[in-house]
């Protein structure tokens, strides 16, 4: 199981974050709220090193897993 790195100072001021209307997901590692697919997306593409090897990440990319397909094939490869 991989480990999380949650604040263990046991502050609650992440958890007073704004969340917008389509944040549908709250990251344990970051404290934040934001959209479900961008946790995916950065996932898929390992975009951020804090959330590779992150379950959370691994789940919410099994869910968004069609239209990060879809994302995939539409960048264009320079080079």
């Amino acid at each position: 199981m991989a480990h999380l790195d949650v604040l263990s100072d046991g502050s609650e001021a992440g958890r007073q974050s704004p969340r917008d209307t389509e944040d549908d997901f709250y990251c344990l590692r970051y404290q934040v709220w934001y959209p479900s697919h961008d946790c995916a997306f950065r996932t898929y593409f390992r975009t951020s090193p804090g959330c590779l090897d992150c379950q959370q990440g691994r789940f919410n990319l099994k869910r968004h897993a069609d239209s990060i397909r879809r994302a995939k094939r539409s960048f264009l490869t320079v080079g």
